[in-house]
């Protein structure tokens, strides 16, 4: 197993983002951060599964606020329903006192 990497994860974005807006070169941002060119790479893959990872979570956060607002429709029209119906029951229970 490696060792611990003593670079924050916003130190690993600012080289990642660096590299694909092209201010940097790989080879520049290894060398100044004193790394390897394979971790760099691997940097970039967690970058990109971390974007993965934040766009899948949209979609679930959507489908999910879409799945909540149809069960809170069901249960207002079950709230409007059991209202009739206990309106309706306590107009029927005066009428047979």
């Amino acid at each position: 197993m490696g060792r611990k990497s003593t670079f924050t994860a916003a130190q690993k974005r600012d080289a990642v983002m660096g590299v694909i807006s092209k201010r940097k070169t790989v080879a520049e941002t290894c060398r100044e951060l004193g790394i390897s060119e394979t971790t760099f790479a691997r940097w970039c893959e967690q970058a990109l599964a971390g974007m993965e990872a934040a766009l899948a979570d949209k979609d679930k956060r959507d489908s999910r606020e879409d799945v909540l607002a149809k069960q809170l429709a069901e249960a207002e029209r079950t709230i409007g329903r059991l209202a009739l119906e206990n309106d309706l029951l306590g107009k029927a229970s005066r009428r047979l006192r």
